[in-house]
């Protein structure tokens, strides 16, 4: 036991010799944790606990630097701004504009009111005047409501208003400018739209909105499917300005500064100098700031002859974000910036190349596979595996081919932002143009590259949900990595990490199959109809795809529910595939998200019905088209027609006649049973087709029925209800339709008839959970 003891001691030396020359690093690790466990501290008081146990393996200075690490860290908290949001802002003031940013429909401005709050308006208006940064101005507001998600996975802006400092945000009724001065936002506002001018002179709009976007941060230009197709193919990261950015930036500056004949000390000093200039002219977002940092503090310890430590150098850039900021630590692109940076910094020192024998390296057909593709592989993989479990926790996804588009993409990126930095340096206007058609060219190659990596409705894979707990024991294993070989405890822990992984998947497994359970959820998309349907063996079949202003009518909001809500929903839930999308018929508000849920979300089978295959709207068709050219399975459901597996059964109650009419009352309805319960969901059946129905001899009793057409009051008969008997109705509708459903006549006959119900507009999304004895109903809203 002893000198089982002695050894352990002993390998907790080596793992801390690790540490030891990084004394930033290991600070920046005490402040976050010590944050962690201020504010979530079942998480972060169990590290909390070990810091005194390892620091009585310090020196004494290194025990100082912890001890001071925290009180920075309490001190930080108790200093930063914790004030909760005010819930009536007023709709008149005054203040100063501290930023303006352009955007499609027309400018955001950011105003800092006299009462020291910040609000985010908007002006849609085409005026010859817009207020412009230093502006001293006096308005009046429309605000608009803040509201919590109404749907798992949905965006949270409340969360959004905290992470931006602002206190409400809204339109503008009218302003009035008063006074104006110099701020330096005004001048970077300037420059950013002097580059969009040099720009737009020779590229398009898409191509310009993406240059500005790579070399200035304004991604206002860059168009919604191409900014989908990055973000599908996992290269979403190349759209921020990030690390990458300012590192090809800082390699370009250095290389151009030196060119110059200046001594190395001055362009060190310039290069930092215009760097630091950079990060408000993008935004100063974390990410941007911590590269600026990192490449900063090895300029300067190179003008006093000292060497850096590029993890040292990370933790400097740590303390100096989160002393400033300490809910940065909660900003997802700050984790992810500085896990990738972490893991291709210890990934580096790892690499599996260096230790390859001489001859290899005199192989110019090894090194070309090596540097172009090898190295470039292992760097995407290094980045991957760091940035996972922040992946995973916050997106549920991650992207099968982002190591391809690093190494096919990137490059291509890097030669467009070359060349749109040499063409806003260049001073003739001949070379300016000839920068420009270089850019473009390589634009467009990346779009294509990146069209063709995110066409596969694989290209973004879900993973999770898993609890935090087990994402932080993922990413201990990762950082573990580079003393596996090392030390035995590591062995050890990777072990019982592996132990508890199996435990966790083997549990779920016998859960699901002792205690089997089937779900039904009506999300909450607004007025349209979305319900997905988790059967016992954890098939997904979601039952229309609620609508999309894109494809339909003029001035819209551009929203798009299969897009902008089901998909994230289904991310946040654990569905990889959706086994069957029933669309119930070719209405705009139950097919208007399917299209782009099926470009980009794994369908194997789509259910319609005969007439629908035959409607002719040119929307509607291109869904079916897109199925085709996908291999979506497409069957045509009739009266009678059965799925059955374990436990569950579909039964299909309508349409049954080949004659087509109106695609209201050709709904398809459907009988949903298992675990002695049982849902009837009916489209936007009308009282003819229930009429239809109760001439059969079906048994229509359920426990759940969904309301036909909305609660519309051509749907929903008294002989209908008296047929279902229905314990609860759901209605799907959205907050303040223009159609007023559900109708008062609706509501009035489902009182009469004692049936409670639940309406989407009122609650959110709301799921119902299925089991042998009983069910369980849950609603986003109170």
């Amino acid at each position: 036991m002893k000198n089982f003891l002695l050894l352990f001691l002993k390998e907790i030396d080596v793992f801390l010799d690790t540490i030891r020359g990084k004394p930033a690093l290991l600070s920046a690790f005490v402040i976050a944790i010590t944050f962690i466990a201020l504010d979530t501290p079942v998480y972060g008081i169990p590290f909390l606990l070990l810091i005194p146990f390892f620091n009585h393996f310090f020196k004494r200075n290194l025990q100082w630097i912890v001890f001071l690490s925290m009180v920075t860290a309490i001190m930080s908290i108790y200093f930063a701004s914790h004030e909760p949001m005010e819930k009536g802002v007023a709709k008149e003031g005054c203040g100063y504009v501290e930023s303006v940013q352009k955007r499609s429909s027309g400018l955001v401005v950011i105003i800092e009111t006299d009462s020291s709050y910040r609000v985010r308006l908007t002006e849609k208006r085409d005026l010859p005047i817009t207020p412009l940064p230093g502006d001293s101005i006096c308005f009046e507001a429309s605000y608009y409501p803040v509201t919590p998600p109404t749907v798992k996975g949905g965006f949270d802006t409340e969360g959004w208003l905290k992470s931006q400092k602002l206190w409400a945000y809204g339109k503008f009724v009218h302003w009035t400018v008063y006074k104006h001065k110099w701020v330096p936002e005004y001048s970077f506002y300037g420059f950013r739209n002097w580059i969009q001018n040099v720009f737009s002179k020779y590229l398009d709009g898409a191509e310009t909105g993406l240059l500005l976007g790579l070399l200035a941060g304004d991604k206002s230009g860059i168009p919604d499917a191409l900014r989908s197709d990055f973000q599908r193919s996992g290269l979403v990261h190349v759209l921020a300005i990030s690390g990458f950015h300012v590192v090809l930036l800082a390699g370009m500056l250095m290389i151009f500064l030196k060119a110059t004949g200046l001594p190395h000390w001055l362009a060190r000093v310039l290069a930092i100098t215009l760097l630091l200039i950079y990060i408000p002219i993008t935004g100063g977002s974390p990410a941007v700031r911590r590269a600026v940092i990192m490449f900063s503090i090895p300029q300067l310890g190179m003008l006093f002859q000292r060497h850096s430590n590029p993890l040292n150098s990370l933790g400097v850039a740590l303390i100096l974000l989160m002393v400033m900021e300490p809910s940065v630590i909660w900003n997802p692109g700050f984790q992810l910036s500085v896990a990738a940076t972490a893991g291709i910094i210890i990934g580096s020192s790892q690499s599996p190349f260096k230790g390859l024998p001489k001859e290899w390296n005199r192989n110019k057909l090894w090194n070309l596979l090596k540097n172009y593709v090898l190295e470039p592989t292992y760097v995407t993989f290094c980045a991957t595996l760091s940035t996972a479990p922040f992946l995973i926790h916050h997106f549920k996804t991650l992207s099968p081919f982002a190591w391809a588009g690093n190494i096919v993409v990137v490059p291509a990126i890097s030669m467009a932002m070359e060349s749109g930095l040499f063409a806003l340096m260049s001073p003739i206007e001949f070379l300016r143009e000839h920068f420009c058609y270089g850019g473009k060219f390589f634009l467009r190659l990346a779009s294509l590259l990146t069209r063709l990596l995110s066409d596969s409705a694989k290209a973004s894979t879900t993973i999770g949900p898993f609890p935090p707990a087990l994402l932080i024991l993922f990413g201990l294993n990762v950082l573990l990595v580079p003393l596996y070989k090392k030390l035995r405890w590591v062995k050890a822990f990777v072990g019982l990490s592996i132990l508890i992984f199996s435990i966790y998947f083997f549990y779920g497994g016998v859960k699901n199959a002792h205690f089997p359970s089937w779900t039904l959820t009506t999300i909450d998309i607004g007025q349209g109809d979305a319900h997905l349907i988790t059967t016992p063996s954890k098939k997904h079949i979601l039952i229309d795809g609620g609508d999309s202003d894109k494809l339909g009518r003029k001035g819209s909001k551009k929203r798009d529910s299969g897009k902008d809500i089901i998909i994230p929903y289904l991310r946040h839930t654990g569905v990889q595939s959706i086994d069957i999308l029933v669309v119930t018929h070719p209405d705009l508000d139950h097919y208007g998200g399917t299209l782009s849920l099926i470009k980009t979300f794994p369908v194997k089978e789509m259910w319609i019905s005969d007439c629908a295959r035959i409607e002719n709207k040119k929307t509607w068709q291109k869904v079916i088209e897109e199925a085709y050219r996908r291999n979506i399975i497409i069957k045509d459901m009739v009266r009678g027609y059965r799925w059955k597996e374990n436990h569950f059964t579909i039964e299909v109650l309508h349409p049954d006649t080949k004659r087509c009419f109106d695609a209201n009352t050709q709904s398809i309805v459907f009988r949903a049973k298992g675990l002695n319960h049982s849902v009837l969901l009916t489209g936007d059946l009308t009282v003819a087709g229930e009429v239809d129905i109760l001439k059969k001899d079906f048994y229509l009793k359920s426990h759940i029925l969904k309301l036909g057409h909305h609660g519309s009051k051509t749907s929903s008969s008294v002989e209908f209800l008296n047929r279902v008997e229905p314990e609860l109705a759901l209605i799907s509708s959205g907050r303040r339709n223009r159609f007023r459903h559900p109708s008062r006549e609706v509501i009035e006959r489902l009182d009469s008839l004692k049936i409670p119900y639940l309406n989407t507009a009122e609650k959110g999304s709301i799921e119902i959970t299925f089991t042998k004895d009983s069910y369980q109903v849950e609603t986003m809203l109170p």
